[in-house]
């Protein structure tokens, strides 16, 4: 948030229910990583991806490895952006997306903002 527009968004979510999901989004196109998350204490939270897929116009195009259970180092702190007159929040989780951290656009997301495709799981190996 804040940013000269490009063509695609990349946003990470925490559900209050333990649930999480990750998206980089382009036109026609996202990659998306679906996950259990638990704070292991504070700055610390356990990430473990159960789904990981790109999809086209609404359909899987290829379904992905999954990422290892992790702990991530998690921050929050102010900063700001060229497009923005004022700092805003930004929450940092390492090794899990955007560099830049993602900008906060609202604290109270509701069930119409989850994914509403399919979620598919990796095959039998």
């Amino acid at each position: 948030m804040g940013h000269y527009s490009s063509m695609d968004d990349e946003w990470i979510t925490f559900w209050p229910d333990g649930s999480g999901e990750r998206e980089h989004a382009r036109p026609f196109s996202s990659e998306l990583v679906f996950f259990h998350w638990s704070v292991v204490r504070l700055g610390l939270v356990s990430l473990e991806a159960y789904s990981a897929f790109r999809e086209e116009e609404g359909q899987i195009a290829d379904v992905y490895d999954l990422p290892e259970v992790t702990e991530a180092r998690y921050r929050i702190q102010s900063e700001s952006r060229p497009l923005l007159d004022a700092p805003i929040p930004v929450l940092h989780v390492d090794g899990w997306g955007s560099r830049e951290g993602y900008g906060f656009i609202t604290a109270e997301l509701t069930e119409r903002d989850r994914w509403q495709g399919p979620t598919p799981e990796l095959p039998d190996s």
